[in-house]
């Protein structure tokens, strides 16, 4: 018995000496001890992935860069970065020099193929060549009058809602934005707006991203992950599954209409839906994977950035005065309004922008890993294996870099007041830069400007006072947002 005791007591003797060992290798040791941060994070990873679950990283990182500056180290081998310099160090360049993603944090489809999202060098830039004419600017006008016919179901709908009294004006956002993803990719639509119903599809979406947040942390934990998937909710792992299934039928009903329907995926048809993974053609699994994420990058980004540029608008009265006026002046009617004509309001594209930055959809960094030998990032030597993002949020918010930070100014981006002569607008990058910048941003800018564009032509918006605090939302890898209620009043 004594003896048995004994070999226990040494047991965790030998546990405790490791782990002190260990705190000590990473606080004074480690190639990364000399970069700045929170003790506790240096010595384990445990308070960065807590955090990251509670939805509350981008506070913290914001609180951590008025203390330690805009490079933090942030757990025991993982460094943040918030500066313009960085973004560029990080993600610019070519498919050879940017810094490769970090598949730790990038959650293969559950048919274990990988998407644009996760797809590493070689693979990523195969797919992307095969979606890239589906995305071009040529593309998008043909597909103009489809857009066009939803921005007008779109207002239908909020003029019958506008009759009832307030209600969620965010709601039709998302719906708006899943019905055209789902006619521009699959040539059929959600039919939300026409049904006025929500579809359950957009009750799937957040509970299937929030649940990448847990794998993602699951991950980083690997003689743990077994234990760890057991106490991931139930609900959460259903959620994922049910949403690439939804979106895997989508994409093969879109392939058996074949190559002669004229949408976004013609393109990819034309060229064949391989069988085969690795073939120079795609397969049907890869289209399937790309799907699931289409429908996430398409719909719930864009709605986000109307919802959070109405609030804005409707926070800022001298910025909704400025755009009513610049809209109002420069259409006779509602049929005026098209692509090209609203890219021409300078106003409007910088309530755009300015929206973007202070309330980007994909507010999070990019993870990537520091490649063979290290590199570079921002003055910083980081070593080989490092993992690394520049954070959108923090950076977009911070007073170093932007005068203002956490106020609502488009005028920051006409260069027209010298309080904002020093913002670095470079530095606001919320499609991302470099060969994995967001291949359907051409598409975003057409439906933000066209919706806001006839919106506030017809109405005027008002937000609803239970409101006043909707912007204090958890964040995932999506925003957890609420619903921003409204009044609307026909314009006379």
């Amino acid at each position: 018995m004594g003896s048995t005791t004994a070999l226990v007591g040494a047991a965790l003797l030998l546990v405790i000496l490791h782990r002190a060992y260990l705190a000590i290798y990473h606080l004074y040791l480690s190639p990364l001890s000399t970069f700045p941060g929170p003790k506790l994070w240096a010595v384990s990873s445990i308070p960065y992935h807590v955090t990251t679950i509670r939805g509350n990283m981008h506070l913290r990182l914001l609180e951590f860069n008025k203390r330690y500056g805009t490079t933090v180290r942030i757990s025991p081998n993982h460094i943040a970065f918030t500066s313009p310099q960085a973004f560029k160090d990080i993600y610019a360049g070519t498919a050879k020099t940017a810094f490769p993603i970090n598949p730790t944090y990038y959650n293969t489809p559950i048919n274990d193929v990988h998407s644009l999202l996760t797809a590493p060098g070689d693979n990523h830039a195969r797919q992307r060549r095969h979606f890239a004419p589906s995305f071009s600017k040529e593309s998008l006008h043909a597909q103009e009058p489809v857009i066009k016919r939803y921005v007008d179901q779109l207002m239908h709908r909020l003029s019958t809602e506008a009759q009832t009294g307030p209600f969620a004006i965010s709601d039709w956002f998302n719906c708006f934005t899943f019905d055209l993803t789902s006619e521009l990719l699959f040539s059929e639509s959600f039919d939300c707006l026409s049904s006025g119903r929500l579809h359950p599809w957009i009750a799937l979406l957040f509970g299937s991203v929030k649940s990448w947040v847990y794998i993602s942390a699951i991950k980083c934990f690997p003689a743990l992950d077994w234990a760890l998937m057991k106490m991931m909710p139930q609900r959460l792992v259903d959620m994922q599954r049910d949403h690439f299934n939804l979106s895997a039928a989508k994409a093969d009903r879109r392939i058996e209409l074949g190559e002669g329907t004229a949408d976004l995926l013609s393109p990819v048809l034309r060229d064949g839906v391989g069988e085969i993974r690795g073939e120079k053609k795609l397969s049907r699994d890869e289209l399937h994977s790309n799907a699931y994420i289409f429908i996430v990058a398409g719909s719930e980004t864009t709605g986000t950035a109307l919802a959070g540029i109405t609030y804005y608008l409707c926070k800022t009265p001298a910025s909704m005065t400025s755009l009513l006026s610049e809209i109002r002046s420069s259409f006779a009617s509602a049929a005026d309004i098209t692509i090209a004509s609203a890219t021409r309001l300078p106003y409007l594209t910088a309530v755009i922008r300015e929206g973007l930055r202070i309330y980007p959809p994909f507010a999070a960094g990019n993870h990537r890993v520091a490649p063979k030998g290290g590199d570079w990032v921002d003055g910083h030597f980081v070593p080989e294996g490092t993992h690394l993002y520049a954070y959108h949020y923090a950076l977009y918010h911070s007073p170093t870099y932007f005068a203002l930070a956490s106020e609502f100014h488009p005028e920051r981006w006409l260069g027209t007041e010298m309080r904002f002569a020093d913002d670095q607008l470079e530095g606001v990058r919320p499609f991302g830069l470099g060969p994995r910048m967001c291949i359907g941003q051409n598409l975003a800018w057409a439906e933000l400007r066209l919706v806001l564009c006839n919106m506030l032509f017809r109405f005027d918006v008002k937000l609803r006072p239970e409101c006043e605090a909707w912007i204090e939302q958890d964040l995932f890898y999506v925003w957890q947002k609420g619903r921003l209620m409204v009044e609307l009043s026909r314009r006379e």
